[in-house]
């Protein structure tokens, strides 16, 4: 599924996006898949990094071709009615493939709702997306310098016209104007120069103002830090969230005088209130562990056996907002305790450092059983579909069975090798659980924080607590934002225990489709 043919590109460079971005790290886009209704939808929403922004939304509709489908964008607190949908229209050459724009107006958590309509009914799918200011866009300076050159003409000109005026617009054609009348105009001829100045240097202020503090609002997530703390009989893991704007978050006269943004509260996603993970910089191990926390602030939990060395640190959060984001830190890791005394601070938690044979397709995995990648032949291309499919067979050769991990069939991260993407990815897309819950729950009366939070959770709670389909693969949508080395954890669970198989990926920039 190419969802961004050459056509369809956005103008702006992923390369060019700040490497902290709201819900994930260098990967911009939503990515959602599931039902809209009877109908079954990809849906990808290029993000516009600036706000008010235009966000480019693709919608995949395979099987039989609906009637009508049309995409709408809306804040989550918006109190006014939603503006009409915009029609999504056929890409040539797609079967299937629908595309449209959406003018993005407000930062802060957004959703586009797309409604799909044919024989079979409609039906509607949610995205959360957040909507934030990543970047800059500087002044070309070709039209920096065309520019000036109008703006040097008109103030001349200007000039000129009133001193003409004010010397000659009171004679006949043709007369000579007095003395007193050149000294008039160049009297007036300097006062418009300097009012003009004084326009222009007032206007340069504003300016540099406004340009001041778009700089100063451009998204960072929420300052954190990592460190270990030793404890016996296994060391703790300890991740904080040290932001003013969060750790004052109930001082309200505190807030009041820095002007901070005072967040709402966080809520649980696939039943953790944090999904964090450890990638060591040359991804040769990874853990995705859940610490607790009693305040929001510090979250503490077990340390596993990790080898040593200096690890990224990518920390998953969700407001009761629906707005998502990743926050990031670094730590330094010394000699792993003994392995047979490590236990896990909560019964999801996984780690993993183990060979990864580079190119392989199949791998096996700790209880012996094999994943296989079920990819097609082309190399994987920056920007398309990457066919991240999955089957499980166990040691026998038969189709496992997967069981469900934290509600779903499979978890999924994706880090390049310098650090500049991490995504946490799941059968549903990018989109949080929990963020998508906001928006489909949300009700008028819930202005009291908490409120909708408690029943996203227990709502969330009865979704994971069913069981899943037999199946035995699992798929995760998904496009590399860029070329580069990145590896890909796999994580499922299976008889009651938690497997990993780890994949090395490495994308281009383009290719030809194979023959």
């Amino acid at each position: 599924m190419a969802f961004k043919r050459a056509k369809l590109k956005t103008a702006i460079g992923i390369s060019l996006l700040y490497l902290a971005l709201a819900a994930h790290v260098g990967s911009p886009d939503a990515w959602y898949e599931g039902n809209a209704g009877p109908y079954k939808v990809t849906v990808q929403v290029q993000m516009p990094g600036v706000v008010p922004g235009v966000a480019q939304v693709f919608v995949r509709v395979p099987g039989e071709r609906p009637d009508r489908v049309t995409i709408v964008a809306n804040k989550f607190d918006a109190t006014g009615g939603a503006p009409p949908p915009e029609e999504a229209t056929p890409v040539e050459g797609d079967p299937g493939l629908y595309s449209g724009k959406l003018w993005l107006m407000s930062g802060g958590s957004n959703s586009i709702t797309v409604d799909v309509s044919g024989s079979r009914g409609s039906g509607k799918a949610v995205v959360p997306v957040v909507n934030v200011p990543l970047r800059r866009l500087d002044l070309d300076p070709r039209l920096g310098i065309g520019l000036s050159v109008v703006g040097v003409f008109l103030f001349a000109g200007l000039v000129t016209i009133i001193g003409a005026a004010v010397r000659e617009g009171s004679l006949p054609p043709g007369e000579a104007p007095p003395p007193a009348n050149r000294a008039r105009a160049r009297r007036a001829s300097l006062g418009t120069s300097v009012a003009l100045a004084v326009i222009l240097f007032g206007g340069w202020k504003w300016w540099n103002s406004e340009d001041s503090s778009f700089r100063e609002n451009i998204f960072r997530p929420l300052a954190s830090k990592a460190i270990v703390v030793a404890a016996s009989p296994q060391p703790r893991f300890v991740f904080s969230i040290v932001d003013s704007a969060w750790v004052h978050r109930g001082d309200t006269a505190w807030l009041r005088k820095h002007d901070a943004n005072s967040w709402t509260p966080l809520i649980p996603d696939h039943g953790k209130l944090m999904h964090l993970f450890l990638v060591r910089d040359d991804l040769e191990a990874f853990a995705h562990l859940h610490p607790s926390s009693l305040d929001s602030v510090v979250f503490p939990s077990a340390l596993p056996p990790l080898p040593a060395g200096s690890y990224r640190v990518y920390a998953d959060i969700v407001h009761e907002s629906g707005y998502a984001q990743t926050m990031v830190a670094s730590v330094a890791l010394g000699s792993p305790s003994a392995a047979s005394s490590a236990s896990a601070s909560d019964p999801d938690d996984s780690w993993f450092a183990a060979p990864v044979q580079r190119g392989a397709r199949s791998v096996t995995l700790a209880d012996g059983s094999v994943m296989t990648w079920k990819a097609g032949k082309n190399p994987i291309a920056a920007g398309r579909d990457a066919e991240l499919r999955f089957e499980v067979r166990n040691a026998d050769g038969t189709p496992a069975t997967l069981e469900p991990y934290m509600g779903m069939a499979g978890h999924a991260v994706v880090a390049r090798d310098d650090g500049s993407v991490f995504v946490h990815l799941h059968p549903s897309g990018t989109v949080p659980m929990a963020s998508q819950m906001a928006f489909e729950m949300r009700q008028p009366g819930d202005t009291v924080r908490g409120k909708l939070g408690g029943r996203i959770s227990a709502a969330e709670h009865a979704m994971m607590s069913g069981p899943l389909p037999a199946m035995s693969e699992v798929g995760f949508p998904y496009a590399f934002p860029k070329p580069g080395n990145y590896r890909v954890w796999v994580q499922v669970r299976k008889t009651g225990r938690i497997l990993t198989g780890a994949f090395d990926v490495p994308v281009v920039s383009g290719v030809k489709s194979a023959d």
